[in-house]
């Protein structure tokens, strides 16, 4: 079958794409200067100048080695006579326990340390420019077809960007397992010698104490002599007794590296169990996406791998776990009208208790509704329109060079979607001590396939003003139409209302100001 660059054979091929030490068509340069400062036994796989073949470089004394994989009728290997693999990741993993001297004398190594894309970088720092994950710029869909495709595609990243955590987590754990495995290795070894050496030792001692009881009973033997195989004994005994503490030593580190290494195994396995469940979700939005919004997303993942390669392990430990509850459909909002997002957080608001009266349910009115949008003052920046109580806050959300965060605030996360997920567990007291919720509800619903509506919360999209007032929402348990026309409640404070007809209320006096978009 024939093969063109960068679609290699379908069998040979088989996980390949899935596999961190993939790198596609990059060229002979990039892989060099990837492994130029990773240790003997790193390697990379890309695609080779002919078609349908491949390249493994690896790291041997310092130098980078370059070995061709040759596919031929479904099989690889680095020559005709000896493709005896299936898949070039089984070539892989054979060479990890078998050196690579049985091909060619002069590469005396095994491959270790696999080098993903989402490991190289340069000079220390990402290579990544802050513009190729803008957010703010997928809030500026014109029609409702190219908000539902931006919409695709920021729930591909998030779900990517998932799967990246579950990978970097992964590689890190089945590096330490190796580490490790390495450590009990040579433990093991050093036991093993120990225990000869003590051996033969103990057989040298007992052959020397006879020869001292024979020479001790020679009349004719001098005492320089007889003193010198009592020299002899003492240090025996001596060296004797160092040989088997420094075994005793290395058996109890062993007993506990023993230990180390079942714990290091089953976080190993977990990450491995966690990493399965992202990939499958990551192929399911994968599966629902038009092959053209895929193309468009390439370089933005990879920018997105990047990213997740530089951010903090303790920041990626903390997100990896976060479920992902919501899809950017539900919290996105293009348009960046302060008004129309507090009447959407209402109108939220307003069927969540339009659901508890059909079940017949009586509760608070839910705090914690939110949505983001883009800023109407400063086009560089989101804000986050939040319902909690009687009020709706707007806090400014900005991006620097860790991620997005409230602005001037010291927790910034990679995305939208990892900030939506932080302060769905965090309070946003932590930002502003006013507001004494997390975020518990998107303001929209998920979107769907059906296009003969547009989205509500896309270009153009209004929503009607309601009243903001718990009084209100008791009400609203008893009536379908909250647009209806009714005679305010008297209340013991004071509201803005523009006239005694107007069912719109504003903020009651009382309260402290809304946090400044």
């Amino acid at each position: 079958m024939a093969t063109t660059p960068g679609t290699p054979h379908a069998g040979v091929s088989h996980n390949l794409l899935e596999q961190t030490w993939y790198w596609g068509d990059a060229d002979r340069s990039q892989v060099s200067q990837a492994l130029s400062d990773q240790p003997d036994g790193s390697f990379i796989v890309r695609n080779a100048s002919t078609p349908g073949d491949y390249t493994l470089s690896v790291k041997y004394k310092g130098q980078v080695k370059l070995l061709r994989i040759v596919v031929n009728d479904g099989k690889c290997g680095f020559n005709m006579d000896s493709l005896a693999h299936d898949s070039v990741t089984k070539l892989i993993d054979f060479h990890h326990n078998i050196s690579l001297n049985i091909f060619n004398d002069a590469l005396d190594v095994r491959l270790l340390y696999p080098v993903g894309t989402r490991h190289s970088s340069q000079n220390g720092k990402p290579i990544l420019k802050r513009t190729q994950l803008q957010q703010r710029l997928i809030l500026s869909a014109k029609n409702d077809h190219d908000w539902r495709e931006r919409l695709e595609m920021e729930n591909l990243r998030a779900v990517h960007l998932a799967f990246e955590r579950g990978a970097k987590l992964y590689d890190s754990a089945h590096q330490e397992l190796e580490r490790a495995e390495s450590l009990f290795h040579a433990l093991s070894q050093s036991v093993r010698d120990n225990e000869i050496k003590a051996e033969k030792l103990k057989q040298v001692f007992v052959t020397n104490l006879g020869v001292c009881r024979e020479v001790n009973e020679a009349k004719s033997t001098s005492e320089m002599l007889k003193g010198v195989f009592k020299n002899n004994n003492t240090f025996l005994k001596e060296s004797i007794r160092r040989i088997d503490a420094e075994l005793s030593a290395s058996k109890d580190k062993k007993r506990t590296l023993s230990v180390i290494l079942d714990e290091i195994s089953t976080k190993r396995d977990n990450s491995k169990t966690r990493l399965c469940k992202l990939m499958e979700l990551r192929s399911a939005v994968y599966d629902q996406m038009e092959v053209s919004l895929l193309t468009r997303m390439a370089s933005m993942l990879d920018a997105g791998a990047e990213l997740i390669a530089s951010e903090p392990t303790k920041v990626t430990q903390l997100l990896v776990d976060l479920e992902l509850k919501w899809t950017p459909a539900q919290y996105l909002m293009c348009g960046s009208s302060k008004e129309n997002a507090a009447n959407a957080l209402i109108h939220a608001r307003y069927r969540v208790a339009q659901l508890d009266k059909a079940v017949g349910l009586k509760r608070e009115p839910m705090d914690g509704i939110f949505l983001i949008r883009g800023s109407a003052s400063q086009a560089d920046k989101l804000v986050l329109s939040v319902l909690h109580g009687e009020r709706v806050s707007h806090c400014l959300i900005e991006q620097n060079e860790e991620g997005w965060g409230f602005e001037h605030s010291n927790v910034y996360l990679t995305t939208i979607a990892d900030f939506v997920r932080y302060y769905a567990h965090f309070s946003l007291e932590t930002h502003a001590e006013a507001i004494k919720t997390c975020l518990r509800m998107p303001a929209f619903d998920a979107a769907t396939s059906d296009t003969s509506k547009p989205l509500r919360n896309g270009p153009g999209q209004t929503f009607t003003p309601l009243p903001l007032s718990k009084k209100y929402m008791e009400e609203a348990m008893l009536t379908d139409d909250p647009t209806k026309p009714r005679t305010p409640e008297p209340r013991p404070d004071s509201w803005n209302s523009t006239s005694s007809t107007d069912t719109r209320l504003t903020r009651p006096t009382n309260f402290p100001e809304t946090i400044p978009e």
